[in-house]
């Protein structure tokens, strides 16, 4: 009867503390199990988990002497940038192949009227010269401004339906590959005629550098890392040049900068001459007093390219005020090619399509 009562005394007790006796090991397994489970991964750094399609990856910052050289070459090179020409334009960018490789290439579209189908386009493409007749009317008639840099062998045309300054249409795309073992980019000009006014005289009269993989490079190497910015706690130690520690009578840097009792301020006093000067005094250490300079010629630029991209935005808002509604004479509908669309079928409805087209005559067997 005892140990009846003290067993039950104990039972009490451990309910009481709510522990189980098999709890430490429950939450060892749970631990172990949960450790095994969680596997350590190492942090993938951001520019790794950016797409190949990415013309640059991570975005430079040079210093600031060297910020509008590099701004007026990322504008150049710019894959993004639409040349438009009014019946056509184009854009240099990268194609996915056949093999699932990613290539350069320049991509060509003219726009079509609705009603143009595949079999009348003619194209006749060489290294110097495109052709494109539509309908027996001639759309691209043009040359090359360079001929050593198009692969004629492996360049396609389609044609696809997209939007077109608010308007669905019709356009012809031509791919245009570029060779592999070309070094030149095509960012600037596509066809001769595209460098000359309408009364012969040419854009430029001066003569370009080609857009190519060493200029690039060699731009890239120029770049020079600015300065990591600082706090205003931060004070820079070298700046006994900046202080202007010498004589200002005869240069000797044996100089000796301080404030006597007759003196209202900081003086500088030069051991090999009488000559005595005032001193530099600024109220930020020099390299802070650069960096702030530095960020108020920044903020004035910013201020003054919103006010570019503004003045440019209204532009556009009165253009497109004047031109007034689109015209939609060439659009084209949602489902002009509905039937066309790819369908869906499992084994028993496509035996069900083919038979019931086999007995309609659609499709006829042919003996070889």
């Amino acid at each position: 009867a005892i140990r009846a009562e003290e067993h039950q005394r104990l039972i009490r007790i451990v309910a009481s503390l709510h522990i189980s006796p098999c709890s430490h090991r429950s939450r060892s397994t749970m631990a172990a199990s949960s450790s095994s489970k969680a596997k350590a991964e190492p942090p993938v750094p951001p520019v790794m988990k950016r797409s190949m399609l990415a013309p640059h990856g991570p975005q430079l910052r040079p210093q600031y002497e060297q910020e509008e050289e590099w701004q007026e070459f990322c504008e150049r090179t710019d894959t993004s940038k639409l040349h438009d020409f009014g019946r056509y334009w184009w854009t240099y960018g990268r194609d996915e192949d056949d093999d699932g490789f990613l290539r350069e290439a320049v991509f060509l579209e003219v726009p079509l009227r609705k009603d143009i189908e595949a079999k009348q386009i003619r194209a006749n493409l060489t290294t110097k010269h495109l052709q494109i007749t539509v309908h027996g009317e001639s759309v691209i008639d043009e040359d090359f401004e360079d001929t050593k840099w198009l692969n004629v062998s492996e360049s396609y045309w389609e044609i696809e339906v997209k939007e077109v300054k608010q308007v669905r249409r019709k356009v012809l795309r031509y791919v245009l590959y570029i060779l592999m073992e070309c070094p030149k980019y095509i960012t600037q000009w596509l066809f001769l005629s595209e460098k000359t006014e309408d009364d012969g005289r040419f854009v430029d009269q001066n003569e370009e550098e080609e857009d190519n993989i060493d200029d690039r490079l060699r731009m890239i190497a120029k770049m020079k890392e600015p300065e990591p910015h600082r706090d205003a706690d931060i004070w820079f130690s070298e700046t006994e040049e900046e202080e202007e520690r010498w004589c200002d009578g005869c240069g000797s840097t044996r100089i000796v900068v301080m404030k006597k009792h007759t003196d209202s301020k900081y003086m500088k006093y030069c051991n090999d001459c009488p000559f005595v000067s005032p001193a530099k005094e600024t109220s930020l250490p020099t390299g802070l007093m650069k960096q702030k300079d530095i960020d108020e010629k920044r903020s004035r630029k910013a201020r003054l390219k919103a006010r570019k991209d503004e003045a440019k935005k209204r532009m556009q808002a009165e253009k497109e005020r004047v031109a007034g509604d689109p015209d939609r004479t060439e659009e084209v509908p949602e489902d002009f090619n509905k039937s066309e669309k790819t369908r869906m079928y499992t084994d028993e409805e496509f035996t069900d399509v083919l038979t019931k087209a086999l007995r309609r005559g659609e499709i006829k067997w042919e003996d070889y």
